[in-house]
């Protein structure tokens, strides 16, 4: 937690008095936000906990696909731990929780990236694929996993507050995985794009990285990430609950 917090200094260290005191009040209102929220539903406290947890593995399956195409930098670095504290980034961890904590019906989150040295994947193409796609096909394996412990232990979980838990993993890893697919850098789905495209296609992308956020931000607030994400999650969740029911 104190590297988490020195980072946090050291990335606003230049910032005026005034963002200072925007980013203290701003603290101050999630604070009472999230005790109000986990007084009245102390879920709230499981909810970031499996955001956090997602967040994390998501982060470290590239680096894992890192490691198996040639380049060990994340491992190095000591990014295959399992400590959160490793991997947690103060912006895509403070917006997740005020999201929760606000009862936002639309939840995203994101770990630190982890190092890649794309000069050191042996294969430019496939190898370049899996470490994109690995971190979107972890959130998948965990909504199904999820999905295999309902569909085994189904009286278990619905005899106590393990189900609640476990549908929401579910929920959000099947949020975060097509989230992260939206063709738009920094999310993976850009760099999936880029690397089975052409080199006018990477161009694209690689053209679009210094307003890329910018982009999402504004499709966020426009709505139109609620409209991409909606129809891929009715038809994930309907093929795992066929799954579920088989």
């Amino acid at each position: 937690m104190k590297r988490f917090l020195r980072e946090f200094r050291y990335i606003n260290s230049g910032a005026p008095t005034s963002t200072k005191v925007i980013y203290g009040v701003l603290a101050g209102l999630l604070l009472l936000n999230i005790i109000k929220k986990i007084t009245y539903d102390p879920f709230v406290v499981v909810m970031i906990g499996i955001l956090l947890f997602s967040v994390m593995l998501h982060e470290i399956a590239h680096g894992v696909a890192a490691y198996k195409n040639g380049d060990p930098t994340a491992k190095d670095m000591g990014r295959f731990s399992l400590n959160p504290i490793r991997h947690l980034d103060p912006l895509g961890t403070l917006l997740p929780i005020f999201l929760i904590a606000t009862g936002s019906s639309f939840v995203v989150g994101w770990a630190k990236p982890v190092p890649v040295n794309y000069g050191r994947i042996r294969d430019k193409k496939w190898g370049l694929f899996q470490v994109a796609i690995a971190g979107v096909a972890v959130n998948f394996i965990l909504a199904f996993i999820g999905a295999t412990l309902i569909k085994v232990t189904p009286h278990f979980l619905y005899n106590n507050n393990l189900f609640q838990g476990v549908s929401y993993l579910i929920r959000i890893n099947l949020i975060l995985g097509i989230f992260n697919l939206i063709p738009i850098p920094p999310l993976d789905g850009s760099k999936v794009v880029a690397s089975l495209g052409s080199f006018k296609v990477k161009n694209i992308i690689y053209s679009m990285e210094s307003y890329g956020m910018y982009i999402i931000l504004a499709m966020a607030w426009f709505g139109v990430i609620g409209q991409i994400i909606s129809p891929a999650y009715r038809i994930l969740i309907n093929i795992l609950n066929i799954y579920i029911k088989m």
